[in-house]
């Protein structure tokens, strides 16, 4: 096993605790709208571009087509999305918004009433700024890294839809390996 350092051992127990603020907001989301906070980015995107083919969202999204098709899957599941079809060909499938999913999107509330803003809000500027760059480095991908996060994408996510526990929403697979690497910090 690769032993950490003090200090990777102290960013990463630090990260997981930060991320574990977001729980509450990630129960609330899954509660009232059937939506993990992850696949807001791609119902933030379908608002921007409007009604457009899945390829276009999932290029947009940089995932493969498959990876596309589950994901609209869960967000037609959850009442988020509606497909239809393009008037100029038919063989085509688009996605447009449906009032839920503005809803969600424009639930402002939900989100200025949760923990983690409150506590990013205390932050001084410098230090919100601080840890906007190190977590956009964190999170920047390589070529390298793009197999896994289809992999990710391409896993089974549990949903309202399908279950009667509306927390059961979360983060899906990536949640499942935060978990994973928590118990692994503790150590």
């Amino acid at each position: 096993m690769n032993e950490w350092s003090p200090d990777t051992r102290r960013a990463l127990r630090a990260f997981l605790r930060a991320m574990a603020l977001a729980d509450p907001l990630q129960r609330e989301l899954a509660r009232r709208y059937g939506v993990a906070l992850g696949d807001l980015h791609a119902l933030r995107l379908l608002r921007d571009m409007g009604e457009v083919a899945i390829s276009r969202l999932g290029g947009a999204l940089d995932v493969k087509p498959s990876s596309a098709t589950k994901l609209v899957d869960r967000l037609e599941a959850a009442g988020l999305v509606a497909r239809g079809t393009d008037p100029a060909d038919r063989r085509v499938t688009t996605l447009r918004l449906t009032p839920r999913a503005l809803e969600a999107l424009g639930d402002r509330a939900l989100f200025q009433s949760s923990d983690l803003v409150r506590r990013v809000e205390r932050l001084a500027p410098g230090e919100r700024l601080q840890l906007a760059t190190l977590l956009e480095r964190m999170v920047e991908r390589g070529a390298d890294e793009d197999a896994e996060l289809e992999a990710l994408a391409d896993a089974p996510m549990a949903h309202p839809a399908s279950s009667a526990d509306p927390a059961a929403v979360s983060a899906g697979p990536a949640a499942m390996s935060a978990a994973a690497a928590a118990a692994e910090v503790a150590r």
